[in-house]
């Protein structure tokens, strides 16, 4: 009986500990994230910042593209009251510049120069590689994972072309 008893035990603990390892999956490309290091006033739209450390991305990398403003103050919660300047809106679409959706976890998808030092990875679907850094520090330089409806100076959307004047965003139906 005392055997038995083990068993059951055992066999519970087993399916305890498999349920907790499973029940919090992973951050992925796109999952949002806040920068350690944010400047004073926020970011300028103008910019995008990669921060290669990033603890709550699974792939370490978190991005801030075009964003204007601060992702750690969001507009409705304690940090940003009504009428805060600098605050991002998650109620906002990626199209407007001080979209929070407009920080996110991402990866590098291609390297330049040959840099190897950082693994690449393929862009999950909603995502395209855009080449946003060339210059910079070893590991850092090359294409990272950006949403569809974003793009770059150099960069052609899937769906239309470039339309910077709108802070980077993808034109839909542009010829």
């Amino acid at each position: 009986m005392r055997t038995g008893s083990l068993q059951v035990v055992t066999i519970a603990g087993v399916i305890l500990l498999g349920a907790m390892m499973s029940g919090c999956p992973a951050r992925g490309i796109g999952d949002p994230c806040v920068p350690e290091a944010i400047p004073a006033g926020g970011f300028d739209q103008r910019e995008i910042y990669v921060e290669t450390s990033s603890v709550q991305c699974r792939t370490r990398t978190c991005m801030v593209f075009r964003l204007s403003g601060d992702p750690s103050k969001v507009v409705g919660e304690e940090t940003c009251p009504a009428g805060t300047a600098g605050c991002v809106d998650r109620a906002l679409p990626v199209s407007v510049s001080n979209s929070a959706e407009r920080v996110f976890c991402t990866c590098r998808c291609s390297a330049t120069d040959g840099d190897s030092n950082t693994p690449l990875c393929d862009c999950s679907d909603g995502f395209h590689c855009v080449d946003v850094l060339t210059a910079g520090g070893a590991g850092v330089r090359g294409g990272y994972c950006v949403p569809n409806e974003l793009c770059t100076a150099d960069e052609d959307c899937a769906s239309g072309r470039c339309n910077l004047e709108a802070g980077g965003v993808c034109a839909t139906n542009a010829t």
